[in-house]
């Protein structure tokens, strides 16, 4: 036990690293391409790269499948069933990685060749091929790898080595951007470097599991779920990059780019709050199979306190976020980045999207896949099929009203399979968090809108986010502690009985 708390303290520190890093230098390329290429050739860049995003789905099912399967097993140190497992999910990757290459060619052939842009042909065919390299040597070497290493706990390695890549990839590209302008030559130091660091973990999970054979007898039944899995996974999909794809056809590159520049925002608090969380769930995966009384006691504080830090964070986005991206496009001209209807519906959806996360989390540790297969089916249709009509009278705004309606729904469905037939407890007691946080919401909003500090500088913007944040924090703690003292004590007692082991 001690082991574990060990590599948790290690997952939440190195995530913290790996995203600050991130979050800093995320910002970098994206002004640096507005600058040198313009928001036409943004959004093309953006585009392609959301389409890499949907070709994850091709090895999804298999990897959150392995997952559920492994937690019992690692659990347990059941380490023959866990090589059966990998083996079978081995063979799946490889026939995958083919299915990819051939993908990937038609993809540069047609968004190269067919679909006009600003970008020459051949360097956006090469772009397309460097972006896929990577993939197709995880799919090959070493996907499985790391699937085990994240249920073992060890998500830090990780973690460790993304923030190495990120560094140095992000400043060889910056440098390459300022002296040549090669797009082309910019994609393969990212792609060289993304090798190494992928040949790093392939290497060390080589080394750490040593009991690990591919060749074992495959189990195939163990992750016989995939297909439900995958369906689960298409539906976040599709609330992840489907509005980039759709505006792009139903607007203009210039509205992905105005679209792409919030979503960084958005994107890497969403990667910063998933990374943070991976860091423990090994952990309660394990824990769901092994003390189910233990597991519930847990869960309640976990969701209370998820919910209200997730509430917190987009609280402050929906209040400063709008001066920063005024800030961050100021001297772009081409497109109009100010756009207070899409922060606060950017805001609403990833609110609703984070606060079902832990609901999200207990069925994937059931393995209730195939019996929540209709909710993502009707998530998707309901997604698509509004977005594409909002878009028409809306514009990129009409991409997102989309997306929360279907996330509307998803998220009631969700509350109620996971309380009711996984936790056995009434559906009120998640209602009553999110209504909480709601109204705390609400109360924040009425003070300050979107635009309450439009157009200031920075230091003034600085002065005031810091000065605001605390009585923003404060209000959100004090009123989930007075509704649910029961999480507090949770996990004061939780915490007072690790230091006194």
């Amino acid at each position: 036990m001690a082991e574990k708390d060990t590599r948790i303290r290690r997952n939440v520190v190195s995530s913290l690293v790996y995203q600050i890093v991130l979050i800093v230098l995320s910002f970098l390329l994206p002004r640096l391409y507005l600058e040198n290429f313009g928001s036409e050739v943004n959004g093309v860049l953006s585009t392609i790269k959301q389409i890499f995003v949907y070709m994850v789905l091709l090895e999804a099912g298999v990897g959150l499948a392995t997952t559920q399967a492994l937690y019992k097993k690692i659990g347990e140190n059941d380490y023959q069933s866990a090589s059966e497992v990998l083996s079978a999910t081995n063979i799946y990757y490889r026939r995958t990685g083919i299915i990819y290459l051939a993908i990937v060619l038609l993809i540069a052939v047609v968004y190269a060749y067919v679909i006009p842009t600003s970008i020459n042909r051949h360097v956006l065919f090469f772009i397309i091929i460097l972006t896929a390299i990577p993939a197709l040597f995880s799919y090959f070497v070493q996907a499985k790898y790391r699937i085990l290493m994240e249920v073992d706990g060890r998500k830090y390695v990780i973690n460790n080595s993304e923030t190495v890549l990120q560094l140095t990839s992000n400043i060889a590209k910056i440098l390459v951007l300022l002296l040549t302008d090669s797009l082309i030559l910019i994609q393969l130091v990212y792609c060289i470097l993304y090798i190494a660091q992928l040949s790093f973990l392939y290497f060390y999970a080589k080394r750490r599991y040593h009991w690990l054979q591919l060749k074992s007898k495959p189990d195939f039944n163990a992750i016989s779920q995939k297909n439900s899995v995958l369906v689960h996974q298409l539906s976040g999909m599709v609330f992840n990059n489907t509005d980039v794809i759709l505006i792009s056809v139903l607007c203009d590159f210039k509205a992905v780019s105005v679209y792409a520049i919030y979503n960084i925002f958005f994107s890497q608090v969403q990667n910063f709050i998933s990374s943070v969380v991976s860091s423990f769930t090994f952990a309660l995966g394990q824990m769901f199979h092994k003390d189910r009384e233990k597991f519930d006691k847990l869960y309640n504080a976990y969701e209370t306190l998820y919910v209200m830090a997730t509430f917190i964070v987009y609280t402050l986005m929906a209040v400063f976020l709008l001066p920063i991206i005024q800030i961050y496009t100021k001297g772009i001209n081409d497109a109009e980045y100010t756009n207070r209807l899409l922060l606060i519906l950017f805001v609403i959806m990833n609110l609703i999207s984070n606060c079902k996360i832990p609901v999200n989390s207990v069925i994937e540790f059931a393995g209730d896949f195939k019996k929540t297969r209709s909710f993502a089916i009707w998530e998707m249709i309901l997604n698509l099929s509004v977005s594409v009509v909002a878009i028409v009278f809306l514009g990129i705004c009409g991409a997102i009203l989309g997306t929360i309606v279907a996330l509307v729904y998803r998220s009631i469905v969700t509350i109620y399979h996971t309380n009711k037939m996984v936790l056995n407890r009434k559906q009120f007691l998640t209602y009553k968090t999110l209504l909480l946080n709601v109204l705390v919401f609400l109360v924040v909003l009425a003070v300050f809108y979107v635009d309450s500090f439009s157009n200031y500088s920075f230091g003034k913007l600085l002065i005031n986010g810091v000065v605001h944040s605390v009585w923003i924090i404060v209000l959100y703690v004090l009123t989930n502690f007075i509704f649910n003292k029961t999480a507090f004590k949770t996990v004061f007692e939780f915490y007072r009985g690790k230091k006194n082991q």
